[in-house]
């Protein structure tokens, strides 16, 4: 075999290779993309899974719900009045549906640092429509969270 002839095969071995691994890249490449989302932006899967994910503004009060995926809630009211403005901590989740026809139900616990009905949960069927979520009470013994979740939330905007 010829040194041209030995180089020309290398070459088309090397080509192969190449094609073979933007081939790979191709398919690979955008689905990884597609699902990483940007910063401020929650995941379309993960929405799916748990469409209350993500930060909401009360119509009632422009207090501030912010719901992780680790499962803690903060809801934070701005000063109204005479009455200081205030934070409330503590840990959410979303049950799985019931039978059918029944809701998925999201209960609220206020951790025990939090002013405010501290270790009592309130429990909320719930309904997400476009940018609104409303919730509708099953159970709650807290007073002031009950009176927040009785308004409507719109998502807030990532900035």
């Amino acid at each position: 075999m010829t040194h041209a002839s030995s180089r020309s095969t290398a070459s088309r071995a090397l080509g192969a290779f190449l094609a073979l691994g933007a081939l790979v890249a191709s398919a690979v490449l955008p689905a990884g993309c597609a699902s990483a989302p940007r910063a401020g932006e929650v995941d379309a899967a993960v929405l799916e899974a748990s469409p209350l994910l993500g930060s909401w503004t009360s119509e009632l009060d422009g207090a501030t719900l912010a719901l992780e995926p680790t499962g803690l809630f903060s809801i934070d009211v701005p000063a109204r009045g005479t009455a200081p403005a205030r934070a409330v901590v503590g840990r959410w989740m979303v049950s799985e549906d019931g039978a059918a026809g029944e809701r998925a139900t999201a209960t609220f616990t206020n951790l025990a640092g939090s002013a405010a009905c501290a270790e009592i949960p309130g429990s909320y069927t719930f309904e997400v429509v476009r940018d609104t979520v409303r919730f509708t009470k099953v159970k709650d013994d807290c007073a002031a969270r009950e009176e927040h979740m009785a308004w409507p939330w719109k998502r807030t905007k990532a900035e």
